[in-house]
């Protein structure tokens, strides 16, 4: 094995030195990444007089336009500044009438998304964990008589609906909504 002299063993120590320095600085070592901005996926849903009906996935909300060509729908003249938000179902049917609702409720639940106490339906409601038929009608005749709920925890004055039931219904529902399935443009002057 050769032996290197005391400046031999410097430089070498030296190059290694000026290899790491270059290696950590391309590899951006010791840099915090930059945070990643999360997208939330706008989920809207097709059917009928459709070439491709079903739920389509978006990271933005989306315009009726952008929907029909996805869906391969026959084309019509539709406003091109409306939009869609997550949850929208677009009934469209074969004379090119379309009809902007929400998903059903099963589908909400099976994406993530969140079911309005306010606008649910028998069948949305039984899909909510832990209601059934029984829970989910007394819940409606709460609703038709006392008015909207005001709060989700309002959800205890029906019968059959305690503590418990609440913890575990409580992630899948809000009050209101995260606005109408279209959102429309302000009138303008």
């Amino acid at each position: 094995m050769t032996a290197f002299s005391r400046s031999q063993q410097g430089v070498i120590l030296l190059l290694g030195a000026a290899l790491i320095a270059v290696w950590a600085w391309r590899g951006h070592v010791g840099r915090t990444p930059a945070a990643a901005v999360p997208v939330t996926p706008v989920f809207v849903e097709v059917e009928g007089a459709a070439a491709r009906p079903g739920v389509y996935v978006f990271t933005a909300p989306p315009t009726l336009p952008e929907v029909w060509n996805l869906a391969g729908a026959s084309p019509v003249v539709l406003p091109p500044s409306q939009s869609l938000e997550s949850g929208a179902r677009v009934s469209l049917q074969t004379d090119g009438a379309y009809a902007p609702e929400r998903m059903r409720g099963v589908r909400l639940i099976t994406l993530g998304l969140p079911v309005d106490l306010n606008r649910a339906t028998q069948e949305d409601l039984e899909a909510l964990p832990g209601v059934g038929p029984a829970l989910a009608a007394r819940i409606l005749a709460y609703r038709r008589s006392h008015g909207p709920f005001k709060r989700v925890e309002d959800l205890e004055e029906v019968q059959g609906i305690g503590p418990k039931v609440l913890a575990v219904i409580k992630p899948h529902v809000i009050i209101g909504s995260l606005g109408p399935a279209m959102r429309r443009p302000p009138n303008k002057p």
